[in-house]
């Protein structure tokens, strides 16, 4: 093994070399995740170091000696970061406690609590990381390792479901008597993408609403957590939406738009799953019954909407764009079943349904086909739905949106003044082409005017 660790480290090239020109009387460790990858056999991500005396002081030294970029993590924690060729992360941090022993027991879990020194390329292993390695088992290191990070317990989970690991009971035992509350709201919005991006992330959620965590994350949910009913609806719709990922099943026959979906940005599987869970949240506050008994829930999904607003924003700091995915799923989950339901369903209907969907369209169909599972046990009604709206969606785009007859240019030249107004007309018209309505540019103008002169009405 030592000459496993000793090949690893020299593939580094110059970094390794300048490493050890500054290493000089110093104690330096590969710690952490890097040594468990190796010892998996798997190449590392990025790699840390425990270096005695200041981290960053270090850290600062070796940029300049291989001219990559300085970043300072934490000036209270003495770490530092340094990024070499845009390509490898090499973190650096001054020994906890003086000794790489007591560095060592103050990490998360004992998969993560080994290290190796650079020089002679021993193996440190004081609590018993490799064996636990061997078990699959994701243990911490000491009865406080979660009391010193909190976040540990979500870290615990994202490892297992990565890994294929199993969490050990110390972690849910920790992970009782901890709060969240004080935790970064990013970090915990990192680790809750990442759970939801694996395979059975749904399984963690119920294990942290147990645990008594989930509404500590999410406090917004309380009310929708309380009622079993909707609680469990929504479970189903999670676990639904989560075996449609792993076996697509019927959407198996649309793989290109599959593809694109999923292709197009990051944690698309999280934050449907997100949307999922959220999809119903502010049911429990729009709840209505009639004089004939029947419960409705008008403006669920508005309302559900602008909560994810708050949530994405204030509880898990995610970016604008995954906040407008997540929001845009919520707002219009209503939708598709809406458009299922419909006496008619006509050509304009879909194209619109696309058009105000954009990007989202085809995630939406998987969350409605989901949500409609959980709610009737039966989805024949929307997979005719669907399947009539994504073959028109192809038949439309390979005629390639026909080259409109009318520009925003004929606009101006109407004396329209350039806006959001111009896309709404133009889509009209473009309606109005493809539905062979109009076939010319004169044909276009004079509607045009006439729609002008009856807005003046």
């Amino acid at each position: 093994m030592q000459e496993r660790f000793r090949e690893q480290l020299s593939s580094l090239g110059r970094v390794f070399e300048r490493l050890l020109v500054l290493q000089g009387e110093r104690k330096i460790y590969l710690v952490g995740g890097a040594v468990r990858d190796l010892l998996l056999n798997k190449s590392p991500q990025d790699y840390d170091f425990a270096v005695s005396g200041s981290g960053i002081e270090f850290a600062r030294g070796f940029a300049r000696e291989v001219r990559g970029k300085l970043v300072v993590l934490s000036e209270d924690d003495d770490e530092a970061r340094v990024v070499y060729r845009k390509r490898l992360i090499l973190d650096f941090n001054g020994l906890r406690g003086g000794a790489i022993e007591q560095d060592l027991g103050q990490r998360d879990f004992t998969i993560n609590a080994m290290a190796v020194e650079v020089g002679n390329f021993d193996l440190i292993d004081p609590f018993g990381g490799q064996r636990d390695l061997k078990n699959r088992l994701i243990k911490p290191v000491a009865d406080n390792s979660l009391d010193l990070d909190p976040l540990r317990l979500l870290r615990s989970f994202r490892f297992g479901l990565e890994m294929g690991f199993l969490v050990d009971d110390a972690v849910r035992l920790q992970g009782r008597r901890v709060s969240l509350q004080n935790t970064a709201p990013e970090r915990i919005g990192y680790e809750l993408l990442r759970i939801l991006e694996a395979v059975n992330g749904v399984l963690v959620l119920v294990e942290l609403r147990e645990l008594g965590k989930l509404l500590e994350i999410l406090p917004e949910i309380a009310p929708l957590s309380a009622d079993e009913e909707l609680w469990q609806h929504t479970l189903r719709t999670c676990y639904k939406l989560e075996e449609i990922l792993l076996h697509p099943g019927f959407f198996e026959r649309f793989k290109p738009e599959w593809d694109a979906y999923f292709n197009r940005m990051p944690y698309r599987r999280a934050l449907l799953k997100l949307a999922a869970l959220l999809h119903d949240v502010a049911k429990p506050h729009t709840r209505f019954v009639n004089e004939a008994g029947e419960t409705h829930f008008y403006g669920h999904d508005g309302l559900g909407a602008r909560l994810v607003v708050k949530i994405g924003y204030e509880r898990l700091r995610l970016s604008r764009n995954q906040v407008r995915v997540v929001q845009t799923l919520v707002k219009e989950h209503m939708r598709l079943h809406l458009l299922a339901t419909a006496p008619e369903l006509s050509e304009r209907a879909i194209r619109r349904f696309f058009r105000d969907l954009g990007d989202e369209a085809f995630g939406l169909m998987i969350l409605c086909y989901a949500d409609g599972w959980a709610t009737a046990g039966r989805t024949v009604h929307l997979e005719a739905t669907i399947t009539r709206m994504l073959e028109q969606r192809r038949a439309e785009l390979a005629e390639q949106r026909v080259k409109r007859l009318v520009t925003g240019d004929d606009l101006i030249a109407l004396g329209l003044k350039p806006g959001p107004v111009f896309r709404v007309i133009l889509q009209e018209l473009e309606d109005l082409q493809i539905e062979g309505k109009i076939t010319t540019k004169e044909e276009g103008i004079e509607y045009l005017k006439s729609y002008l002169s009856n807005l003046d009405k």
